[in-house]
């Protein structure tokens, strides 16, 4: 490595080791019931935690109205970041890096909002309604995927890879 190399390292390690720093001091109290709750029974904390994350996940549907549906599932991939996570290594391989995250965040509110209303929703935008643009109004806004027309399409993606392709569902 170069000598400026070993320079970004250090520089982000000390970030990193700060923001961890950072959060356990912002979130003690919940990190000394997380440490006592593993030391208590370290061999079921982890059944314990998943029990507790599916417990969440069921609220977190429930408090944002996503009504019955094929799809309704999905939801605790999305709380998890899973799913954002999952649409922006799609993109980055079908359409390159540059602006990933923007297109996968717009996947994921443009899929919550599909789910809420439940309906299949287009994935393609322009910038008709962009006040500070003036100019080219209807080419594809950059958030816009090219590669994914809607939001059914982006769940059925993400359903495939995640159930390993349909020959390998349980």
């Amino acid at each position: 490595m170069s000598r400026f190399e070993d320079e970004l390292k250090d520089m982000l390690d000390i970030m990193v080791d700060c923001f961890t720093k950072e959060t356990m001091e912002n979130n003690k109290e919940s990190a000394t019931k997380i440490q006592e709750a593993y030391n208590t029974d370290s061999t079921r904390f982890f059944d314990i935690l998943q029990c507790a994350q599916h417990e969440f996940n069921t609220i977190v549907s429930q408090c944002i109205a996503i009504p019955n549906q094929k799809n309704m599932y999905i939801v605790e991939h999305i709380v998890s970041g899973l799913y954002e996570h999952f649409i922006n290594k799609l993109i980055c391989k079908n359409e390159g890096s540059v602006c990933s995250t923007d297109k996968s965040r717009f996947i994921k509110r443009s899929t919550l909002k599909a789910l809420k209303q439940n309906q299949n929703l287009s994935l393609y935008n322009d910038y008709s309604q962009c006040e500070q643009i003036k100019e080219d109004k209807e080419r594809q806004a950059y958030w816009s995927p090219k590669t994914i027309a809607d939001t059914d399409t982006a769940m059925e993606l993400f359903w495939d890879w995640y159930l390993l392709g349909n020959k390998f569902a349980l």
